[in-house]
């Protein structure tokens, strides 16, 4: 999977907000993750506030179950931390 650029319609880019971000999970990202096996995959995303809303987080865990480390997240992302190994 490639990067996503965010774009207004008239492609110029936007900040990422949490309507914008929810709205690429949809749209993009879970379409994509179709084709994949998912069981034992784990979703890693940092603190971002677009990230972390509890409706995102809810999003992600019905697609990743637990297995979303994230702040507000199943697994809480550890702050400041160099080492993110689960």
């Amino acid at each position: 999977m490639g990067p996503y650029f965010f774009v207004d319609d008239s492609g110029r880019h936007v900040t990422v907000n949490g309507d914008r971000y929810r709205a690429m999970i949809m749209d993009y990202f879970r379409p994509e993750l179709e084709c994949m096996e998912l069981d034992s995959r784990w979703f890693q995303q940092d603190g971002a506030t677009s990230h972390t809303a509890h409706v995102t987080i809810d999003l992600l865990k019905n697609k990743f179950d637990d297995r979303v480390t994230s702040r507000n997240g199943p697994v809480d992302w550890p702050p400041r931390s160099c080492d993110l190994t689960l």
